[in-house]
């Protein structure tokens, strides 16, 4: 894996800091003005299900309702992150523990590594919005996978690192580490972008609401990869 120029990697934080910040105005406001027509959409399918004459027929109206429920969750998706965060004194092992337990019941053919510093003192966070962000990552690193490989949860001090333009002396470096084969080129860049995805059928919502909540808790995320080697890394503070 090649070594980033810390200023270099600062400055790629921020400009994805603020694109993320755009990208989440705007979806949060295509969001709401998508649900009211899609519930209009789904109440008249079902209304004219109840009209049609022959059972075969109903068969168009559930793939009108079942799709609009599958928007009305994408919606969902996009509206969750938002809320404000609820802090409180967090294990993060214990945040890595709960991530692992749900993807070894979801994949029991992943292997699942752990390397901790058990040292690290606990942080004040959001102990569930830091589990669904890691979640998320993790997840995104299983299907790259296809269910075969190994990933590595991994913790570690970070020490002089730069968070919302705040310097701090000591953070916390959580890593998620896959042998998977790696970040497509085109899409490296904007992996953190919503509705980008190098997988056929997937949303693109995953890491940019990872990054999102990952922000809520005064952290950023960041990424780097080649084939055989994928890091996401996870930054937060810790008090001085």
């Amino acid at each position: 894996m090649r070594a980033v120029d810390p200023q270099l990697r600062i400055a790629r934080l921020e400009r994805a800091r603020l694109q993320q910040e755009a990208n989440r105005d705007l979806l949060r406001n295509l969001a709401h003005e998508i649900k009211n027509p899609l519930g209009g959409i789904r109440g008249a399918a079902q209304l004219l299900e109840h009209e049609l004459p022959r059972e075969s027929l109903r068969e168009y109206t559930q793939v009108i309702i079942k799709e609009s429920d599958r928007l009305q969750s994408l919606m969902e998706r996009l509206l969750t992150p938002h809320r404000m965060p609820r802090f409180g004194a967090v294990n993060i092992h214990e945040v890595l523990e709960r991530v692992r337990s749900l993807i070894l019941a979801e994949t029991p053919s992943v292997k699942l590594r752990r390397d901790y510093d058990l040292s690290l003192p606990e942080i004040r966070a959001d102990a569930e919005q830091l589990i669904q962000a890691t979640l998320n990552v993790a997840r995104n690193a299983v299907q790259a996978m296809h269910g075969q490989g190994e990933i590595v949860l991994k913790t570690r001090v970070a020490r002089q690192i730069m968070l919302e333009s705040r310097r701090y002396r000591l953070g916390m470096r959580v890593e998620i580490i896959d042998n998977g084969p790696g970040i497509p080129d085109e899409i490296r860049e904007q992996i953190f972008y919503p509705l980008v995805s190098g997988r056929e059928g997937g949303s693109g919502l995953g890491l940019a609401v990872a990054q999102t909540l990952v922000a809520q808790n005064h952290g950023t995320i960041d990424c780097e990869s080649q084939p055989g080697l994928t890091v996401f890394s996870i930054f937060l503070p810790l008090s001085d």
